[in-house]
């Protein structure tokens, strides 16, 4: 028998807190929740159910990012999402980086792909 699993948290390596956590806050519309670490450098936000993203500041130096790797979150309402990712001044691209398209992947899901403050790759897709 498999073991169901289920993702808890993420913790993002970030080199400025404050800004990142506007960000998440503003962009992506993530509630703050309790961090229970109660370290300064460390702040968490809710994604879903007993589900989060944990920003923790410090030294992002060592850091390496690219497209293909990312986390990717859904929206109920796809295109309000993205309008409001666009109204938020964040350019969203496709799989083929180009600005203010929507790519389709092959399973027929919409989506589209922006950059974090650090750079790390978020995709957004509508519900399936």
């Amino acid at each position: 028998m498999a073991a169901t699993l289920r993702l808890n948290h993420m913790s993002i390596l970030v080199a400025d807190l404050g800004r990142s956590a506007e960000f998440y806050q503003r962009v992506l519309k993530l509630p703050e929740i309790e961090c229970l670490a109660a370290r300064p450098n460390i702040r968490w936000f809710a994604i879903g159910p007993e589900q989060s993203v944990h920003l923790i500041e410090g030294d992002f130096a060592g850091t390496h990012v690219k497209m293909h790797t990312h986390f990717c979150i859904t929206a109920p309402d796809f295109e309000a999402m993205i309008a409001h990712i666009a109204g938020a001044g964040v350019t969203y691209v496709n799989v083929a980086n180009e600005p203010g398209k929507v790519h389709v992947r092959a399973d027929g899901v919409r989506s589209v792909y922006f950059q974090d403050p650090d750079g790390y790759w978020i995709e957004v897709s509508e519900e399936f």
